[in-house]
């Protein structure tokens, strides 16, 4: 198995480089031919492995979060090359959909996690990087053990995603958080922008066109979904498939704080599609026009704003997934070997 390793050193958890090395000799024990590539600057990891299918790999493992992920999935998008992953980042909401052993994304960042491991090794406990090895570990017994199956991607502005397109408030959060605060804190880097974005940010006159249907909502923001997950948190995509060939849509009608914190609790109990001020869609292609221009993110990075068309790319990716991967993520029988 000829395998390439991309890692984003500017990922969202302190993992040290040793372990890397050690994953690497692991996947080589169990026959792959593994070589390890780092990126130095956005957007490298496409290249990398846009350049390692060229070469012949088989399979391409991101070594990263969300974005690393999302990076490398355009390089391999359309192509019988196989995407791994190594969950590292700030959320890691693929990983946990799938089943992959992955760092919970309410743990600390970087920064916070250096402190704890600077405090526990003067107390003589056993430091936070024996955690991070075994998470790796085990996600590494995943490339070995697991099957590849065929996924839908979303495509928007000549840009795929994997995991969801969000639309408005949440993309507004997402812009405005700096990457240093992501690596310092994590998840917990989003909670207090979010409130804050919240109190201030208002509903849009929205247009949307989903597979020829028109219907005009009033919306702070809109999620586009591939999985069921979001953020490696709450279940917005609840209906989602990954190989269903359909994108699913989920608009959060009206505005103001008091309304963002009902709906905030529908979605993390469960109960968001019950809500009226929420209308769920299944589509192949949707285009989205607003009063005034909206931010729009793909997978968790900033990309454009509105106007905006999506489609789906059916069973475009091949990816690599746990054998006990939950069943409801997927329609129909998956390719897989």
């Amino acid at each position: 198995m000829q395998a390439e390793l991309i890692y984003n050193p500017f990922g969202g958890q302190v993992v040290a480089r040793r372990e890397l090395d050690n994953i690497v000799t692991f996947l080589n024990r169990h026959g792959w031919s593994t070589t390890l590539r780092e990126t130095s600057k956005p957007l490298q990891a496409t290249e990398l492995a846009r350049h390692a299918v060229s070469s012949g790999a088989q399979v391409v493992i991101a070594a990263g979060g969300d974005g690393t992920i999302n990076e490398v999935a355009n390089g391999l998008v359309n192509t019988d090359t196989a995407l791994g992953v190594l969950p590292m980042g700030t959320t890691n909401s693929w990983a946990l959909q799938m089943g992959i052993p992955a760092l919970s994304p309410l743990l600390p960042g970087t920064q916070v996690a250096k402190m704890i491991a600077a405090l526990q090794e003067r107390v003589a406990l056993p430091l936070p990087a024996n955690y991070y090895r075994k998470v790796l570990s085990d996600a590494a017994q995943v490339l070995v053990d697991g099957r590849t199956v065929a996924v839908d991607m979303g495509e928007l502005s000549g840009r795929y995603f994997l995991m969801w397109a969000g639309i408005g408030f949440d993309a507004a959060v997402v812009q405005g958080i700096p990457v240093e605060e992501k690596k310092a804190l994590g998840s917990w880097a989003y909670v207090l922008p979010a409130i804050e974005s919240a109190t201030r940010y208002s509903a849009t006159d929205v247009r949307l066109d989903l597979d020829g249907k028109v219907i005009k909502v009033s919306t702070p923001f809109i999620v586009v979904s591939n999985i069921q997950l979001y953020g490696g948190m709450i279940a917005i995509g609840a209906r989602a498939c990954a190989n269903d060939g359909k994108l699913d849509v989920c608009v959060f009608k009206g505005g103001g704080f008091l309304t963002f914190v009902q709906q905030a609790m529908e979605v993390l109990t469960h109960r968001h599609l019950e809500d009226p001020k929420v209308e769920y869609y299944q589509c192949r292609e949707i285009v989205i026009e607003s009063a005034h221009p909206l931010p729009v993110h793909v997978d968790g990075e900033p990309l454009t704003e509105t106007p905006v068309a999506i489609h789906t790319v059916p069973s475009s990716l091949k990816v690599i997934v746990p054998k006990t991967a939950p069943a409801n993520l997927f329609s129909s029988p998956a390719c897989s070997s």
